[in-house]
């Protein structure tokens, strides 16, 4: 590991016939020069270059120890320039972590134009509603609603989103529909399990009263698409981000229920691995995100 300097050192002298000519090239003394290849020749037990008054020319171990050193050098030059580019343009392979319904209907549609602005940059996405270990899985970076637990990782909120309670009309058809917070107790609930908190609702009236209620049904699931399913299928009442129930709710499907209550908004974060350095293909998509934070509400 030492003599990696002493190498590169020794290329330019082979490369200029001269330690004077190499040190010109190093921007260092003549006598570094010198010093650095007597060092490398003592640390590899034999000499590598013949010095006379006029001129210097490779031992044949010296020749046969250039072709090595010229490739570790070409090899560093290569990873520089690799280097180089990430520092200067986003580029390589952009790895997200994001819930498949998100990531479909919300995320992939506003990421085209990204991509035309960075044609260096490919785009991975794994589309899983599980919470992946972001460094073990080589993860980027984690798109994620609502409360996040303790990780060690760094989280910028995107923006806030709505929540809304919806149900089937023939649900509501065959069983009415609530009229305050109290009469869900009553109701068939329809949870997504993934929550912290299933069973429970909070809601705030008009004149800022806050209502919490505890639910009952016998359909639940641990997928939010699965669960809002049950709910357009009559199962019972649900709760569902806004952005998700607004086509459906739209072509009559879903109906919006309590509508004069509000459920507290959920943020969308951005979560990614703490690092001294963050990526620039990492700095580049927050930014767009949040740049577009508008377009994340809205469905395709």
């Amino acid at each position: 590991m030492e003599n990696y300097r002493a190498m590169a050192i020794f290329v330019q002298v082979a490369e200029t016939g001269s330690f004077s000519g190499a040190a010109r090239m190093m921007g260092i003394t003549k006598s570094a020069v010198s010093q650095q290849v007597s060092l490398l020749e003592e640390n590899l037990g034999t000499r590598l270059l013949q010095r006379t008054t006029r001129k210097l020319s490779l031992t044949e171990a010296g020749e046969l120890y250039l072709q090595g050193c010229r490739q570790m050098v070409e090899a560093a030059t290569a990873a520089n320039q690799q280097i180089g580019q990430y520092s200067k343009e986003p580029s390589g392979t952009l790895r997200i972590s994001c819930s498949q319904d998100f990531a479909a209907h919300h995320l992939v549609p506003l990421l085209g134009p990204f991509l035309d602005q960075y044609p260096k940059l490919s785009l991975e996405i794994d589309g899983s509603d599980q919470i992946v270990d972001l460094v073990a899985e080589q993860i980027d970076l984690a798109i994620r609603i609502g409360q996040l637990a303790e990780s060690g990782m760094v989280a910028r909120k995107i923006c806030d989103l709505r929540e809304l309670l919806v149900a089937a009309p023939s649900y509501l058809q065959k069983y009415g529909e609530p009229k305050i917070p109290a009469d869900l107790t009553t109701h068939q609930w329809v949870a997504f399990t993934r929550m912290a908190h299933p069973y429970q609702l909070s809601l705030q009236g008009a004149q800022g009263q806050r209502l919490s209620v505890r639910l009952y049904g016998r359909a639940h699931s641990n997928s939010a698409s699965t669960a809002q399913q049950m709910v357009s299928c009559g199962m019972g009442i649900g709760r569902f981000l806004e952005l998700m129930v607004r086509r459906d709710m739209q072509q009559g499907r879903l109906v919006h229920v309590l509508s004069d209550y509000r459920l507290e908004s959920v943020g969308l974060y951005v979560v990614y691995p703490q690092r001294t350095h963050v990526p620039l293909k990492v700095r580049a998509i927050i930014d767009y995100l949040v740049e577009n934070r508008d377009m994340l509400g809205k469905s395709v």
